[in-house]
């Protein structure tokens, strides 16, 4: 089946306009079409994975950065500090590339496709990588089974659900800041044998132009996944589904909810 392919590429939000306009994505999601979605935040924001708890060390995070927002993601995966970062977003059927595992092998090769065009020697973690329970500690403190790393470094870390007949993962790529706040108590460059994330501006001394990034991995997109590719924007129902989520993702009971 040839998947219509919808390109998002969104002005910076907040994190609970974010994760609703993702799940208002997922659950409006047609047979044989998809979406990519690149984005940033504005506040910057500390996102918890939808089962993860809430550590004393998180909450100290928030203290001393009143300039983060908070927001719980629909998506397993751990705690990541949007800020100095891009976030990708794919929607698709889940059965359109083959079962969710094969979704998460592919949309990971697409973001390693893209990152080459941008000169960095990229690869997806074997399968010696570490499948963390959801209190393991922050989402950058070690690559998982088929995440993207340079070097063993990780360099993007991702999550995934399953939305009714959807299949949404979304992930964050280190552009300039190392997540260095999230694993200020591990100590050392490696901890259990784990080395730490890298940035993209570390490896290619400084972070190429939004548009040069978006670009580059939208092309790694076209040329892992196939199909026909077009930019576009939410529809008019995805946006009512996304207002109407943006309250559960403000809401206290929500983000706080383990």
């Amino acid at each position: 089946m040839t998947i219509r392919w919808r390109v998002l590429v969104d002005p910076p939000t907040s994190g609970a306009v974010n994760m609703a306009r993702d799940h208002a994505m997922a659950e409006a999601c047609r047979p044989g079409t998809g979406t990519v979605r690149f984005y940033r935040w504005d506040p910057p924001a500390l996102s918890f994975g939808r089962n993860e708890p809430v550590t004393v060390g998180y909450r100290d995070i928030l203290r001393s950065r009143p300039d983060l927002g908070v927001v719980r993601r629909p998506t397993g995966g751990r705690a990541v500090i949007h800020d100095g970062e891009l976030t990708y977003c794919v929607v698709v059927p889940a059965r359109a590339l083959g079962g969710v595992r094969e979704a998460y092998g592919r949309i990971n090769l697409a973001l390693v496709h893209g990152l080459r065009r941008l000169g960095v020697d990229a690869s997806s973690a074997g399968a010696d990588g570490t499948t963390p329970g959801p209190n393991a500690g922050p989402c950058f403190l070690g690559p998982v089974a088929g995440e993207v790393t340079v070097a063993g470094r990780k360099l993007v870390g991702s999550a995934q659900a399953r939305i009714g007949s959807a299949v949404l993962q979304h992930g964050s790529l280190l552009l300039a800041t190392d997540q260095s706040a999230l694993l200020a108590d591990r100590d050392g460059e490696r901890n259990g044998g784990v080395r730490r994330p890298v940035t993209l501006g570390e490896l290619l001394g400084e972070v190429p132009p939004w548009e040069e990034l978006v670009g580059a991995l939208r092309s790694g997109f076209v040329h892992a996944l196939g199909g026909t590719w077009e930019t576009g924007a939410l529809s008019h129902g995805e946006t009512v589904l996304a207002a109407g989520l943006e309250r559960r993702y403000r809401s206290r009971e929500w983000t706080w909810r383990r």
